[in-house]
């Protein structure tokens, strides 16, 4: 099963970062290359969710697998189902699974800000926090110097903010296909 997981070498960086992608948007690209960029990681894993426990049905899987290669750019943008194929529901099943598989791999978590307000949401999320380093890329409208004051392993990288959504992107799409 390994075989079909994205490469990785000993003494790595890889950035990941998770999320429905649903859908994916420039805003995803945004938190993506400026993680990739300002840390000089070798490469970013998108991790499309299964489903995503803190949200409603999501759309499709390939559907959102499909939406997500359309934004992530470059070589060192790898968009992965490996959540699915491990049958990981929680990101912390994920970083337990990938840190069995690639060891000598150095993983750090990469988020918006926007997902930090519902972070301790998360199933085991202090296991998450202890577990890797978790790196925050600004979003409009999220100050999150407050919620990151507790924690020590964790950066905050100010950027210039992107404004697109998904939830503005879905709604959008449902306002459009009632107006027909």
């Amino acid at each position: 099963m390994r075989h079909s997981f994205p490469l990785a070498y000993p003494g790595m960086r890889i950035g990941l970062f998770g999320g429905s992608f649903d859908p994916a948007h420039e805003g995803h690209a945004h938190v993506a290359e400026t993680a990739l960029k300002r840390l000089s990681l070798d490469r970013v894993w998108w991790l499309v969710s299964p489903q995503n426990p803190l949200k409603p049905k999501s759309s499709p899987f390939k559907k959102r697998m499909k939406s997500a290669r359309g934004f992530a750019h470059g070589p060192r943008m790898v968009v992965t189902d490996i959540e699915k194929k491990l049958g990981c529901g929680y990101t912390y099943q994920t970083i337990r699974a990938l840190r069995a598989f690639y060891p000598e791999v150095s993983f750090i978590l990469v988020m918006g800000a926007d997902n930090l307000a519902n972070f301790r949401q998360w199933r085991n999320w202090r296991e998450v926090a202890a577990a890797i380093p978790v790196v925050i890329v600004s979003r409009p409208g999220v100050s999150p110097a407050k919620r990151l004051s507790a924690q020590k392993r964790w950066v905050f990288l100010n950027a210039r903010h992107h404004p697109q959504a998904s939830t503005a992107l879905r709604q959008a799409a449902v306002a459009k296909k009632a107006r027909k």
